[in-house]
């Protein structure tokens, strides 16, 4: 198999998932921020994954997820549960989580591949901070992100704070944002960037984003999305698509603008709008680069005043 050197490796959750909507429930689906987003950030670059699943995952998601992410990097422990976790959302799309369970996340070490250990772009999506700081350690990068859960700051927030100084950018959404900083709003994104990251972007849901880079905020509306089904993982899709841009572009740490930046959200904005489309990752997998172009292009025309 040929090397991803120079291209993504996401760290992060491969899960079962149960969500429940007021239209329908499915029960431990495909779901995780390692698949969303690496299936999202392929159609841009080479994507490889480090994580691992139990011998309770189905091998058709396996065989799925293969085709277009580097698995190399995945553990498969029989004898042990997968990432499993279970959430519903209202009519306004607020989400409630109802369960967590790590499972092998919580036991398992990270071991990078030396095929996989020089990534143009690292991406440490949701999985313990010290897993997150492990994958770091492993690896030689560009560029470096990382994106965590309510859970981590709720119960490991002091060690995610250290990884967050270590990382060039982070993705947190509003709710989050606050927890950690204590703060809402423009003041929220300052205070994250105070943390070390000198990229943050605060995802709100359904109203958007707001990127926070060189003492500037650049609010991005979303894409407006007439038949919304499932907003589970659109903020990984988001991420993909912002990260397979930033590597397809070659930013570095030291090259990195707003003007790229600003390139790389709106295709995030754009992806993360076809991951609620559908269930888990039916949208995904039908998803052809024709589509993306085609939206990515209305997209730009509603930004323009």
């Amino acid at each position: 198999m040929d090397s991803i050197n120079g291209s993504i490796l996401c760290s992060g959750s491969i899960a079962l998932d149960t969500t429940r909507t007021p239209q329908k429930t499915v029960e431990r689906v495909l779901g995780g921020a390692a698949s969303y987003f690496g299936f999202s950030a392929s159609f841009f670059t080479k994507v490889g994954a480090v994580t691992a699943v139990g011998g309770d995952f189905p091998q058709e998601y396996w065989d799925l997820l293969a085709k277009r992410i580097d698995l190399d990097g995945v553990q498969r422990v029989e004898g042990a549960k997968t990432f499993f976790y279970d959430s519903s959302f209202d009519s306004q799309g607020n989400r409630t989580t109802n369960a967590t369970e790590l499972n092998i996340l919580g036991d398992y070490d990270p071991v990078i591949p030396a095929r996989l250990s020089n990534p143009h772009l690292l991406y440490l999506a949701t999985m313990p901070p010290e897993k997150q700081e492990s994958v770091l350690a492993q690896t030689t990068c560009q560029l470096s992100f990382l994106d965590t859960i309510s859970y981590y700051i709720a119960n490991d927030g002091e060690a995610l704070k250290h990884v967050m100084g270590l990382v060039d950018g982070v993705l947190l959404n509003d709710e989050e944002a606050a927890e950690l900083t204590g703060e809402s709003g423009v003041k929220a994104g300052k205070a994250l960037q105070e943390m070390g990251p000198k990229i943050v972007v605060v995802k709100h849901g359904a109203l958007g984003c707001t990127l926070f880079f060189d003492d500037k905020a650049y609010p991005f509306p979303a894409f407006p999305v007439e038949n919304a089904l499932d907003a589970s993982g659109a903020g990984d899709c988001f991420a993909g698509g912002m990260m397979g841009v930033l590597t397809a572009l070659k930013a570095t740490r030291e090259n990195v603008d707003a003007s790229v930046l600003r390139e790389a959200v709106a295709v995030g904005s754009v992806m993360g709008s076809f991951a609620v489309e559908g269930f888990s990752l039916d949208r995904l997998v039908k998803l052809k680069d024709e589509d993306i172009r085609e939206r990515l292009k209305e997209y730009k025309t509603l930004l323009r005043v």
